[in-house]
């Protein structure tokens, strides 16, 4: 037993003495499997970070290939549209052809102002100068802009290039040989591709910068020579009384050839008449428009006063001669639209309209003034060839006197012969008359004692101002004959005159007319001083300057026009509405319809409105969001408190276009009948039969139920009732109203009058009848003249009408009952 005991105890003794053995070897075992796990997860973080870097790389890789993908394609369209303009190309050979010319002329100009200018400067070559300076700054300025604008292209294209070229993808290389191969192949052919465009508007923008320092250069002598002129001027002002030149009866220091002032003034006139006309060919065009029209108008006036028989006698003076009479009424109104003209084309408007006046007064005035009014006529020319002569000679100064001596002489002797007074209309002509001997005395006086410029320019205003008058005179009285002759023929308004109301325009021209010869004989007369122009070019800047208000920069003449084109386009919306009033003409069509000028005319005044509104924002130059603000705040009045305003002028725009009624349309509405005066923009007026104005806003009138009488066709049907007693013969009485509306002319035949018997009551049978007229103007007087129609007929044949009867019957028996008491 105990040595079984002992054997059990052996396993424990062993156990004990290798456990740690054992201990030792299950820690060098777990060790070694710590030491594999943390190389494996050393691994695994070394291998997802170098995989992480390379993602990153290679998604810039593809970003970049992406965006060189676009640069490429951006390079091929920007070289594209560079070449096709560099195609274009920019003559600058042709403007150095010009800006050669523009230095000739600039140079001639200079003559007797910078060189020959002898012992005075003349103040008529001042000007002349002065005028052709500005015209050719005018010019090599308009050259410059051309310039500027194609260099300023040409950079642009420049820049786009090269800020693509220099696009950060295009230095984003792969690290493989086979693409980088690739992407330097593509940046070969891509270069080969731009590479001529790019020189090529290197080279163009070389050459373009150095023409606009030529351009630069010229600019700047014609500004400074511009100045040293009107530094000239100001010192002729400031001494206008001083004698420049020697007395005529005293020896002169310098005298010039006569010759060669005549060849320089005809140069530069020239020169100035040529520049004017070309920067001005579009009022040119204008003009000849205006007098065509004006000659048109004239001459269908004469036609059709032939064609109504009126006879056209010789005191008919603008009828007379159409063409002579059109072109001097559209000269003297169109000429203001030439702004500062040089002299030789003012001179040569007046001296046209003067002759065609000569013309038309032949036959119209005394012998004795038209030999005054040609004698004027001619010695205005004269002065007016002479101001032309732009320096003094002794000859010139002759001349003068003599055209001094002889305006005065003949102003004395019109102003003394009191006697030939009273054949003037108008005898205030006298007081320009008057005013010419003042000026041309002070003239010769001047003149005499050696202050040339001033005695100058009093000789040619003197005589300006009163040829001048005497032609605005007779302009106004042929406008105020052709009124009255217009009202006279025209009582229609017809669509070729587009629909003028001559009612409503007078017989007399209107007074802005007035207003704007006296303007313009102010500005004609002023043109001539030098002080005019003082006077103008401050207002010149203060209206084209530029001023500021806080950030924002404006110009006081963008907010004139702003004004101007708004206000004009409001006053032409009222006259189309005042020209078109009253009743309308109605053309029938082929097809039946009718043509109602008055339901297009809401359309024309909101198209002339909103045409303005936005002609004037972009003529301001202000900015397209500006308009954006104020339709957004219009949005928000109207979300507020302008519903029923909108709500309105939407009703009149459904009304213009759908036409439910028309202008001189016959309506019923709300119970209420009248003509269809206007359509608005918020309400529209119609006049009732007692010749009240009903004034109805549009949206009440879209709403309501509304009778169109004058739609569809101009027929109406009528009615009418009668009562006949019992006994009466109904078929006689049938055939005796059908009789009465065949006589009637304004009943229609077709459809057939009809008589129907409706109804018997206690006393009566009632009979109706219908029919219809031609027009639904005056159904009133026509019913009223079937009714009297049918009392008569019916009287004549003893058929008597029925009269609302009560029988009233009594019992004798029972009323004696009831009296007698005893009973």
């Amino acid at each position: 037993m105990k040595r079984r005991h002992a054997l059990l105890y052996i396993p424990l003794i062993i156990l004990c003495c290798l456990r740690p053995i054992l201990s030792i070897a299950l820690t060098e075992q777990s060790a070694a499997a710590d030491t594999v796990k943390g190389n494996y997860v050393s691994r695994m973080r070394d291998f997802f970070s170098r995989s992480a870097k390379q993602s990153v790389i290679d998604f810039e890789q593809d970003r970049a290939s992406i965006r060189r993908n676009q640069v490429f394609e951006q390079l091929k369209t920007v070289s594209r549209h560079a070449g096709a303009f560099l195609k274009k190309g920019f003559d600058t050979a042709a403007v150095r052809t010009e800006l050669k010319e523009i230095v000739r002329w600039h140079q001639l100009s200079k003559d007797g102002v910078f060189n020959n200018q002898g012992s005075a400067h003349s103040s008529r070559n001042l000007t002349t100068t002065f005028n052709i300076l500005n015209t050719l700054t005018t010019e090599v300025s308009t050259y410059k802009r051309r310039v500027d604008r194609y260099q300023e292209q040409l950079i642009n294209y420049r820049l786009q290039i090269d800020s693509l070229t220099m696009d950060k993808s295009l230095f984003v290389v792969s690290e493989d040989s086979l693409q980088l191969s690739q992407y330097m192949g593509r940046l070969h052919v891509l270069s080969r591709e731009i590479s001529p465009v790019s020189k090529q508007l290197t080279k163009n923008i070389g050459i373009i910068q150095t023409l606009q320092n030529e351009l630069n250069l010229e600019l700047m002598a014609l500004d400074n020579d511009t100045e040293e002129i009107r530094y000239y001027q100001q010192q002729i002002a400031e001494k206008t009384f001083d004698k420049e030149f020697a007395p005529l009866w005293e020896e002169s220091t310098y005298n010039r050839p006569i010759e060669e002032i005549i060849q320089l003034s005809v140069i530069k006139a020239k020169l100035a008449l040529t520049y004017y006309l070309k920067g001005n060919w579009g009022k040119l065009l204008l003009l000849i428009a205006a007098v065509t029209l004006a000659v048109y108008y004239l001459s269908a006036l004469k036609k059709s006063l032939k064609d109504q028989g009126h006879m056209l006698s010789e005191s008919i003076m603008l009828l007379t001669r159409p063409i002579v009479s059109g072109t001097v009424i559209a000269l003297s109104v169109v000429q203001f639209l030439f702004i500062n003209p040089p002299f030789i084309f003012s001179t040569i408007f007046i001296i046209t309209q003067a002759i065609l006046i000569s013309i038309i007064l032949r036959k119209h005035i005394s012998r004795y003034w038209m030999t005054i009014w040609l004698s004027l006529l001619g010695l205005y020319f004269l002065a007016a060839v002479d101001n032309m002569l732009l320096q003094a000679s002794r000859s010139e100064r002759w001349c003068m006197v003599f055209i001094a001596s002889s305006a005065f002489s003949l102003g004395i002797f019109s102003l003394l012969n009191r006697s030939r007074h009273t054949e003037l209309r108008e005898r205030w002509i006298l007081f320009p008359i008057g005013l010419m001997t003042f000026m041309e005395l002070l003239s010769l006086g001047l003149n005499l004692g050696g202050s040339f410029n001033i005695a100058k320019v009093l000789l040619i205003a003197g005589l300006l101002n009163v040829v001048v008058t005497i032609i605005f005179l007779w302009v106004l009285r042929l406008v105020n004959e052709g009124l009255t002759y217009a009202s006279l023929v025209y009582k229609k308004q017809e669509r070729r005159l587009f629909y003028i109301n001559y009612d409503r325009v007078g017989k007399r021209a209107p007074l802005f007319f007035y207003l704007i010869l006296i303007v313009g004989w102010f500005v004609l007369f002023g043109r001539n001083f030098y002080e005019f122009r003082l006077l103008a070019d401050p207002i010149h800047d203060f209206f084209y300057n530029t001023h500021k208000l806080g950030s924002y920069s404006f110009t006081v003449i963008n907010i004139v026009v702003f004004v101007l084109i708004m206000v004009c386009s409001t006053i032409l919306s009222k006259i189309v509405s005042f020209f078109a009033s009253g009743p309308q003409p109605h053309h029938t069509e082929r097809d039946g319809s009718q043509f109602h000028l008055g339901s297009w005319l809401l359309l024309i005044r909101i198209t002339i409105i909103f045409s303005g509104f936005f002609l004037a924002f972009a003529a301001a130059g202000i900015p397209i969001q500006q308009i954006t603000l104020i339709i957004g705040a219009l949005g928000v009045g109207i979300g507020f408190g302008l519903q029923t305003l909108v709500n309105n002028l939407v009703s009149g725009l459904i009304i213009a276009f759908e036409k439910p009624v028309n202008v001189d349309d016959t309506i019923e509405v709300g119970g209420q009948s009248g003509r269809v005066k206007s359509i608005g923009f918020r309400s529209s007026v119609i006049v009732t039969p007692e010749g009240a104005s009903l004034i109805m806003p549009n949206g009440d009138l879209l709403s309501s139920r509304v009778i169109n009488w004058s739609q569809g066709t101009a027929r109406k049907r009528l009615s009418g009732h009668i009562e006949v007693k019992y006994g009466t013969d109904l078929d006689k009485v049938k055939s005796l109203l059908l009789a009465i509306t065949e006589k009637n002319e304004q009943i229609l035949s077709i459809p057939a009058p009809i008589v129907q018997f409706t109804s018997v009551s206690a006393q009566s049978v009632a009979i109706e009848f219908f029919f219809w007229v031609k027009t639904s103007k005056d159904t009133g007087q026509i019913k009223s003249d079937i009714l009297v129609a049918i009392d008569n007929t019916l009287r004549k044949e003893h058929i008597e009408l029925a009269l609302p009867t009560q029988q009233l019957i009594l019992n004798k028996e029972e009323s004696g009952r009831q009296t007698n008491p005893t009973d």
